[in-house]
């Protein structure tokens, strides 16, 4: 093909065609040689680093060529405002979404309570009043409805706690009296008390996951959005920029320092949906995918890295059905990311953080 160039037969500026590499401080002279080829990128970037690069490496060209350009009233200015918008963006972003991590391993943290105590408890209580009859009745009432999805482990808790109740009552009255019965869960003697607890709390945790989540929505819609804006500046200032420059002359060839994308499409990155903790003893990271990407990947793959590791060292095929990791180490640190590639370059998601906390058994 020679040179990749905005002019080359087979790409259109409407075609969804984008940029991938930029040289953060290109010569303004560059000779038609020193036209860069993404081709050969192997360093993964966020969707809107590609952006970001290419806008840095616009800038220059730009505001020394054609500085009273203006493309939809915006100019070389304009563009490096829009540029220094990105890092404080991606930062929000960032803390929107540890913020919603958070609330959704809360959630899930008081879910799985609820699930061991529907599980175990009325185990104890029927080895422990085995002779009366009301309170077995009540026990394998209990046991006719299986706590596997959310709303059945609710309903196991919510018809637990007065069975609990009532079994502590007949225990107090015997004699002499027994203690109240207890299942210790994660270093803490869990009561009926503490349950109850757990189940009133729930509501708002589910709440807290509903407004942490249209936060990120909304933080991560604002980057999108940005890197829409600036991806069709650039476009359109360097087709104007083409037909103003004569060929040969210095604009004509400091064109030739910002990369343009192949006609074969970048890879579609494969977002992370949620990063929680669970499987074998408790101790595994269980990642989930946001359905849809990985278009035009030849290469699908998770990545991550515990606790000072650094450049994520450990890797596996990405599953779209979800991916469990570990086990890790209780207080582990791991951070996750993943990774698409093909012969155009890779991509790569926004990091994600969990540390391991007290496995839930």
């Amino acid at each position: 093909m020679g040179k990749l160039r905005f002019d080359t037969p087979g790409l259109r500026m409407d075609s969804g065609i984008r940029f991938d590499q930029a040289v953060p401080e290109p010569p303004i002279n560059l000779p038609p040689s020193g036209n860069i080829n993404i081709n050969g990128r192997s360093q993964g970037m966020e969707f809107y680093e590609v952006t970001k690069e290419r806008a840095q490496a616009t800038l220059p060209v730009w505001r020394e060529h054609t500085p009273a350009l203006k493309i939809t009233l915006k100019g070389p200015d304009e563009l490096e405002d829009h540029i220094d918008e990105f890092e404080p963006l991606v930062q929000l972003r960032t803390g929107a979404q540890d913020t919603n991590d958070a609330a959704v391993r809360a959630a899930q943290r008081s879910l799985l309570k609820m699930k061991n105590l529907g599980t175990k408890v009325p185990a104890i209580i029927e080895a422990m009043l085995d002779e009366d009859e009301g309170i077995i009745k009540d026990v394998n009432d209990l046991y006719a409805n299986a706590p596997r999805a959310e709303a059945s482990i609710l309903k196991r808790a919510r018809e637990l706690h007065p069975v609990w109740v009532r079994a502590n009552a007949k225990l107090a009255a015997m004699t002499p009296a027994q203690a109240a019965i207890t299942r210790p869960l994660t270093g803490v003697a869990q009561t009926a008390a503490l349950l109850k607890a757990e189940l009133d709390g729930y509501t708002n945790l589910i709440k807290a996951v509903k407004d942490t989540q249209e936060a990120l929505d909304k933080k991560r819609m604002e980057l999108r959005t940005l890197d829409r804006t600036v991806d069709q500046l650039c476009k359109r200032w360097y087709k104007a920029a083409k037909a103003l420059f004569d060929e040969g002359s210095a604009g004509a060839e400091a064109l030739d320092g910002i990369p343009a994308e192949s006609s074969t499409p970048a890879p579609e990155t494969i977002e992370i949906d949620t990063v929680l903790q669970g499987g074998e003893g408790g101790l595994q990271v269980l990642v989930s995918y946001v359905a849809g990407g990985g278009d035009h990947a030849t290469t699908k793959t998770i990545k991550w890295q515990v606790g000072a590791e650094v450049d994520y060292p450990h890797s596996a095929p990405l599953d779209p059905s979800g991916n469990a990791l570990g086990p890790f180490a209780e207080g582990a640190v791991v951070k996750i990311i993943t990774e698409v590639s093909n012969s155009v370059g890779t991509r790569t998601t926004a990091a994600r953080t969990i540390t391991l906390g007290p496995p839930i058994v």
